[in-house]
């Protein structure tokens, strides 16, 4: 018999796949309106509200920030960030943020877009959280590589 550890282990993990066909089937919706040509501001409003579901503890150093995001996406299996701050910019590298799952069962074809608006609005809002200033914002600077990685960029 199974033990109760693993069993809430797999419900924890295999719950989630009740919303692969709804959520495919919203982001085709959502990319077939025609007055909706570009979803970038969307999904960037929906990270930027994801934000309120995983509010990070309070950080003190840019590891302390780096692994509570990490501990964020790794909760979800959606990869994982490294920071580093360079000349008055922080450079934020996400990864393997569209792996198999997520490109093809959460958001289909569709999904290179929509992840990425989705993460530049998520971190914008935990930055801000954590007092980066008004005029400072996180835009993407790099398309996404064969391996999900994507880098995003918090600067003037």
């Amino acid at each position: 018999m199974a033990s109760p550890k693993k069993i809430d282990y797999r419900i924890q993990r295999q719950s989630a796949r009740q919303w692969r066909s709804l959520l495919a089937a919203t982001a085709h919706g959502l990319s077939s309106l025609t007055e909706l040509k570009n979803p970038h501001p969307v999904m960037h409003g929906i990270g930027m509200q994801f934000r309120s579901h995983t509010t990070l503890p309070p950080c003190e150093t840019l590891g302390d920030l780096q692994a509570a995001m990490c501990s964020v996406w790794q909760d979800m299996d959606w990869g994982w960030v490294e920071l580093e701050e360079n000349d008055g910019t922080l450079r934020i590298t996400h990864h393997s943020s569209t792996n198999g799952n997520l490109r093809n069962d959460a958001f289909g074809s569709e999904t290179p877009l929509w992840v990425t608006a989705f993460l530049e609005g998520t971190y914008q809002k935990w930055l801000a959280a954590m007092g980066a200033n008004d005029s400072l914002r996180v835009r993407q600077i790099s398309e996404t590589d064969e391996f999900g990685s994507t880098e995003y960029q918090l600067s003037m």
